[in-house]
Parts: C-alpha cells; structure tokens; sequence
C-alpha cells in the first residue's frame, strides 16, 4: 500500500518564517511496489485543520493529471504576513481509483512588510571613552511581562546586529548558535521565529537575552579589522507577538524598558576566541524573580533602515560530539588533546580549581615536528578559548557560545593537575542540513577521500559557505562553492541553505550587473572568471538537484544582468575584458603563485561564459521563458564558435594544451565532436606524461574525471582517482589529511595561504556518486536515474544511497573475476531508471535469475536497459 510521505514547502518541512507569497509544495510517495507512478494529484491549502476537513479552503488545485510531485506552485490568495496554513495532497496511482491522501501539514509566513516590525534596535551602554576597537563583554538583558489572557499562541521574531540567545524564564528558546548568522549588515540582515507558545502562561514571564559580537562586531576579512558592516555597538531586535484564546493580541518588543549589565563573557570574537571568567556569573538573572533594579536601561542607538529576511535555512548547531584519541604533556603543564579528526566547532572543558585559576585553549589543525601545536597557518587568527574557574568547589564546564574554531588539536595550559581525555571534548557544529549521501567504495583509501570531502563540507557550511573554517578569513568564496555544490547536494540537502546564500549573493551583485566573487565581504572588483559565475551555476545545481524552479524564479533578473555585462564588455565573445581579480586555475600544480595562468585565463572565461549561456538557456525552457531559452542557446553557440576559432586548433589542440583547457573545452562541451577524441587523447597523454598525474588547480579539477570517463577515458579516471603520489587526493590521505586541503601540497605550501579544511578538492564527490555508486540525476529531481557504474577492473564493487527528492535511491554493484556483472538496485516511486551497465561480447541482461523481459540495447560495451521503481536484481552475464 503506497502512502503519501515527506511533505514540504519550499523543500522544507513545516517552515516558520517563510517569506515567498508562492510557496511550492513537494511530496515524495512511500512504497516499495515496482512500476509506481503517479497518475493525478490535488493539493488542498486552508487556514486551520478545521476549515480543511470541511473543504474551506483557502486554495484548491483541482485533480491535475500529471506525475509531477515537486515544485507545484500555489495558484491561491496573495499570502499575508503570519499566516498560518495547512496543506494536504491526494494522489492517484491509477486514473480510476480512489485517491491516498497525505496527512495535513503546515507553514507559516513571516514578517512580509517592514511596518510589521515595531521593535527597536536596543544596546548596552557604550562605556566611557571606548573607542569601538576593544572587545566588550557580552550583554545581559531582560525585560518582564504578565500576559493578560490566557495564550492560544506565541511567536517570538528576533535579530541582532552581532550574535544573541533568548530565552523566557530561563528556558532556551531554540538551539541555533550563533544566530542570526553571517550577512553584510549593511544591506541585509536575517532574523528567525520561533513558536514560544508553550513557554508563556499565566502569572509574570521573563524575557532574557545575551548579546555577543558574532559578525558584526567581530573583526572581519583579511585585514582583521573591526566595524566592517558597521559601527559598534551590538544590538538587539525582538518582538514576541501573543494571541490571547479571545483573538485579541498584544506585542512585547525590544524597547526603553529593558534592562542590561555585563556578562560572564568578557570578549567573544569569530576569529580570536571567547574569553569566559566564570567569577562574574549573574547567578539567577534569567529568572523573573531575579532584581535588576541596579542594572542599568538599555540605549537605542541610532541604526539605519536594514532590510531583514527570515531565515528558514537550517541553523548552525552542533551535530556531535568527538572524544580524544590521544593526549600528550609536550612541555610542562603543556597538553596536547588530538580527536583524530579535523572539523569546525569549539571545545567543551571540565575542570575543577581554585578561583582565578585560567585555562587557555588554543586550536590548531596541524603538528610541528616536535608534536607541539602549528598556528602558522592560521596568520591573524588568535583562536584561543580562555576559562577563569569561579571555584565553586565542585566540577566546571565551559563551551563558547560567540566563536567556533577549525581544529584537530587543542594545547591546553592552566589546567589544574593532568587532563583526563574526557576534559575535553570536540563540539563539531555546522548549519545543519540534513545528511542526504553516503558511499560504499571498495578501495580504502578512496573511501577516505570522501570521508575527507565530507567532513569539509560540515566544517564550511556555516550559515554562508565559507572557504576555511580556521584562520583569519572564512569567507563565503564563490568559486569554492560553484565547483563544490554538485558533490556538496549529493551529501546534503542544501536547497534551503543555497537559496539563503543566494540572497546574499543578489544584494552584493553590482549596479554593472557583476556579481561578487565572495559574499558577505565587499571586494571592489568586477567579478571573475569561474568564481562569479557560481550566481547562475548555483540555481542551475538546484534546478537539476531538487527541479525546484523557484530559485530559478528568484534570481533570474540578477543572472540576467550578470551574463548581459559580460557580453557587454566582449563583443567578440571571448572574454578577454572586465574579468576582475581573474584568478585563472588557481593553485595549479604547475603554478608558482596561486594564480600564474597555467591556463589561458581568456580561455578559462570564454569557456565559463558558454557554460553559464548553456545553463540559462535551459533554467529558461524550465520555468516557461520561450524567448529567452532560444536567445541563450543562440548564445552559447556563438561564445562555442568563438572559442574554436580563438582555442581550437585542428590537431585537437587546445589553448596552450594544459589539462585545465582540455578538461573545460571536453566537459563544457566546446570541443567539436571530430576532434574530440584528439583532445581526450592529448589530456591523456599529458597525464601519462607525468606518471598518471594531474596538474590541475581549483577550476579544471572538478570536471577532470568526467572529462575522461565521458570520453572513453574511464581508465585514466580511475588512474587518478587511485594515485597516491604527489599532487593527488591519495597524496593527503598519505600524509594522513582527515578533510580536504587547500592546496596540492599542503604539506609544503605557503603557511600564509594553507587551509587543511578546504572543500574544493572534494568537488570529485560527484563523480564517485555519478560513476562509482552510479546514481546519476538524468533529468530534474532524479525523475530518470542514470545508473552507469565505472568499468574498471581496479574497482570490483561500489554503491551508494542518496535520498533524492523523490525518494531513496540505493545501489550496491559487483564485478565477479569471471566477468559477471551484478546490480541491486531501489528506486522510489515517480522515477525511471535507465541502466548502462558494463557488459562482455555474449552476455545478457538477467533480472531475479531469469532474462530481463524489458527491452535491452547493446552500445559501446554496455547493455542499455530501462526500469521503473521499486527493488530489483540484476546480473550481467
């Protein structure tokens, strides 16, 4: 029996806050049955569960013939700010039966006006003769209320200039960290809402609240400076809106009423630290009862007129918990905790002393020679966590609530006597999207890559994604995050957590029309090659991930405007002007500085413009632009015929023959189809030329083994992939690298520019899922899968799982030494499989023992076949 599961809006469940007026709704269909798929769906909105049993609704699609079960968009009333709306769907599996109806589910809107928010902007005093260069303690503030009636609902909508937690009668309200997450403040701030309904009753409420520096008041950017989105002090916005059980409502807000003093929290910095001196705890102050009648009122400070956005992205949290493996004394009263895993997030301390007794934690990612810790790397970044013992007699705990750290090692001084490894534990926390992947990889070391890759992505998903998690920058670098996000939305759902990057992407675009080549940090250049294109390829990876055409939607004039500067600027269609920092292939094996032009920059942009050209043309036959889908195909032909004339030459040459101008001519398809295969043969070669290696940077390696495996090269793919030799992924594992680095040769690079944590590298991710798992979204939202495992006698097995937005997909493969091939494979409902599996002269396709009654087609070396979903086994042979 075939249930109705997973329902979503905006590919979230249950969203509060949500701020499109034409939310799309998804569901995914539960069964394991083969051959299901939908026939017909009706979706139903109302305002309450009431008015949807009673067929009230507020919008009503009607029964639609169609398999569509993602990105259906509401066709109702305009939605107004708060409210509140149930939803179901009914599902036909054949067009004359009964419907399976869903279980309803719900969404709520957020603040859609700025006349909506009548809270003010609140702060603690700034004290005398502060000159906004000094950390301040973070802030306590209060303020009490007695509802007047009894509560039939609460929402509590909060931001802050800086980092806050909240609480009503010293209860936490949520467990984000770090909210409201990093933006340039000066155009864009975020805010979340939370349904409190439970935490206010009858009698007095106590609102509390702690104010840190987060972003905004912390130094920024690489020159370390303070007051980069403006100028202190820290504030904070709230306003908890209560509907009595009689419909009236009231609103308690941030105001001239609250009240403030110093916390324990003497200094709370991203890139420095937090400094905690335990002897100034306010023992009780979030509880009403407490008296603040020597606190002092609170100011509001003049603030300017900042657009906020609720987020319904996930939150950063912390998502487990890392013991040591190993503690070392390298000099007296000097210890060195390793968790055997480098990762973003703080540490937590128990200890036991004296009062004043100080214990300092500093973080580092690496060891010197001589097992003490390495901080080289982390240039201005002090990372260091300090905790002064109030000397309570019993045990003391300290977690940092205002920083996080990118980390291996901890070097704990001050501690009282010797640390036990459970003094110290890792606290790994990231914004918490939901783990959507995971691998089977037959070779060990393969399979520590991805590992690598993965923890990488957790380390710089943080609110924005972020290059590094550690030193002075953590900057959210688009080019990083364009070559990452094909593997990065195979290992998470990050639909949400783009679309909100997304938007802070739009706000820094240009007046020109260039987008920014890292976001929320203003860099006064035009945007470059490879870096700035991530504003179209991160829709496009959505699209094709999720077939959510919303985004496409949503930043559709601001792609627009982006591809029309650079035409603007190159009438002949190679981009040879405005290409900003133009970092090329950066950090190339071949290059000396990170950016030297291994590759042809002007090829690298050209073949960046065509593929942007290419992506727009189809996210416009998407959402219904029928002009626009022909000018851009019209286009990219035209960019790929200027690039044959400027970088093509008749031999199969490309550009100067570097790998990087093979790979993107191959994989953007812009070499024609005749001389392809002499340009897949000169990659090769120069592959072999250097003992099976590449010499790829930032820009070519993410397509590089696509490049081969695509054109009849999956033995130098699988080359590459089982090198451990420098420069190679295998190479980091060597070193024993637990994340991906930055560089190829982290171990001898530059320690002015030398991540440990750095998730480009790992955009081969998505290679291992397409052709190693062999789980490939063929179209849109995985509605056809492609299953094309690697043939490779090197790799005997693999699989993977993926929940796709239709559903779980798992494979598990097998190649016997006598040739036999073997699949199990699950598909859920809604989605074809097409299998092009590796097959020798004589073999067949075998389904459950017996002869695949489907058609099967013979291409190349593979049997071509077609399946719909459910469970299935076959064999090859």
């Amino acid at each position: 029996m075939a249930g109705v599961a997973d329902l979503r809006v905006d590919h979230i469940d249950r969203p509060l806050g949500l701020e499109n007026r034409r939310p799309r709704f998804s569901w995914t269909i539960a069964s394991e049955g083969r051959d299901l798929r939908q026939a017909a769906y009706r979706v139903q909105v109302a305002v309450d569960d009431a008015a949807l049993a009673d067929g009230d609704w507020l919008w009503d699609s009607g029964r639609v013939v169609s398999s569509r079960s993602l990105d259906v968009v509401y066709n109702g009333p305009e939605l107004t700010s708060r409210q509140r709306c149930v939803w179901r769907v009914s599902i036909w599996l054949d067009f004359g039966g009964e419907p399976t109806k869903s279980a309803a589910s719900w969404f709520e809107m957020g603040l859609l006006s700025t006349d909506d928010w009548i809270a003010a902007w609140i702060a603690a005093p700034t004290p005398e003769g502060d000159d906004g260069k000094t950390p301040l303690p973070a802030a306590l503030m209060r303020r009490r209320f007695e509802a007047a009636a009894p509560v039939a609902a609460a929402r509590l909508y909060v931001t802050a200039l800086g980092a806050y937690e909240i609480s009503l009668n010293d209860r936490r309200v949520g467990d984000a960290r770090l909210a409201p997450e990093s933006t340039d403040f000066r155009r864009r701030g975020l805010y979340q809402v939370y349904d409190v309904t439970d935490l206010v009753g009858p009698g007095e409420t106590l609102i509390g609240a702690l104010l840190g520096d987060g972003w905004y008041g912390s130094a920024f950017g690489w020159k370390n400076e303070r007051g980069v989105f403006g100028a202190p002090p820290n504030r904070l916005r709230a306003q908890l809106e209560l509907t009595y059980a009689d419909g009236s409502r009231e609103t308690i807000s941030t105001d001239e009423a609250w009240r403030t003093a110093p916390s324990a929290i003497v200094s709370s910095e991203i890139y420095d630290g937090e400094v905690y001196d335990a002897r100034r705890e306010v023992a009780g102050w979030a509880d009403v009862a407490f008296d603040d009648s020597d606190w002092a009122p609170v100011v509001l400070p003049e603030t300017l007129d900042l657009p906020l956005a609720a987020q319904v992205s996930p939150p950063i949290r912390p998502t487990e918990t890392l013991r040591a493996k190993a503690v070392t004394e390298t000099d007296p009263g000097v210890f060195v905790f390793d968790f055997g895993q480098n990762f973003a997030g703080w540490a937590r301390l128990h200890a036991q002393g004296s009062a004043g007794t100080t214990i300092k934690l500093r973080f580092a990612e690496i060891l010197a020679e001589d097992g003490r810790i390495s901080v080289e790397n982390l240039r201005g970044a002090k990372a260091t966590d300090t905790f002064i013992l109030a000397g309570t007699g019993g045990p003391e705990t300290f977690e940092p609530r205002f920083t996080y750290h990118g980390f291996r090692y901890v070097e704990v001084t001050g501690f009282p006597g010797t640390p036990s490894p459970d003094a110290l534990e890792g606290v790994a926390a990231h914004s918490d999207c939901a783990m959507t992947g995971s691998l089977d990889i037959a070779d060990p070391m393969l399979a520590q890559v991805w590992r690598n890759s993965v923890w990488s992505q957790r380390s710089n998903l943080f609110g924005v994604p972020t290059d590094c998690p550690q030193r002075d920058e953590r900057l959210g670098w688009m080019g990083d995050a364009q070559v990452f996000w094909d593997a990065a939305s195979y290992t998470m759902d990050v639909d949400a957590f783009t679309r909100r990057f997304l938007g802070d992407v739009r706000v820094a675009q240009r007046r020109t029309g260039g987008f920014p080549d890292v976001t929320p940090y203003e860099l006064r250049w035009d945007g470059s090659p490879g870096w700035a294109d991530a504003g179209v390829i991160l829709p496009w990876t959505l699209y094709r991930k999720y077939a959510d055409t919303g985004v496409i939607d949503e930043n559709w004039d601001a792609m627009e405007r982006w591809l029309a500067w650079i035409g603007a600027n190159n009438p002949d269609h190679i981009w040879r002007n405005k290409r900003g920092v133009d970092y090329g292939d950066w950090l190339a094996v071949d290059a000396v500085k990170p950016g030297d032009p291994t590759s042809p920059k002007d090829l690298i942009g050209t073949a960046f413009w065509a593929y942007d050209a290419a992506l727009m043309a189809e996210m416009a036959a998407a959402t219904g632009r029928t002009e626009e889908a022909a000018r851009y195909t019209a286009l990219r032909e035209t960019i790929r015929k200027a690039f044959v004339d400027e970088f093509v030459r008749a031999d199969g040459g490309v550009g100067n023959d570097s790998q990087t101008s093979h790979v993107l001519g191959l994989r953007f398809g812009l070499v024609p189809e005749p001389l392809r295969a002499a340009s897949v043969e000169r990659l090769a070669a120069d592959i072999a030329k250097r003992g099976g290696k590449l010499s790829t940077g930032f820009l070519g390696t993410p397509y590089i083994l696509d490049a081969l495996a695509d054109n009849g090269r999956e033995d130098v793919a699988i080359g590459l992939l089982l090198q451990t030799e420098f420069p190679s992924w295998g190479y980091m594992v060597s070193k024993g690298a637990t994340s991906m680095w930055e560089r190829w040769n982290g171990d001898t690079g530059d320690v002015s520019m030398n991540s440990f944590n750095h998730y480009a590298y790992g955009a081969i991710t998505g290679f291992l899922y397409r052709r190693l798992a062999g789980i490939a979204a063929a179209a849109p939202g995985f509605d056809v899968v492609e299953v094309r495992p690697i043939d490779d006698a090197r790799i005997d097995h693999g699989g993977g799982r993926y929940v796709s937005a239709k559903g779980p997909i798992a494979t598990a493969w097998r190649r016997a030494p006598d040739g036999r091939f073997s699949l199990d494979i699950t598909l859920p409902p809604n989605t074809t499989g097409r299998l092009v599996l590796p097959a020798r002269s004589g073999q067949a396709l075998f389904e459950d023992g017996q002869p695949f009654a489907g058609a099967v087609a013979r291409e190349g070396g593979r049997l071509n076949a077609e399946i719909g979903s459910g469970a299935w086994r076959f064999e090859v042979r």
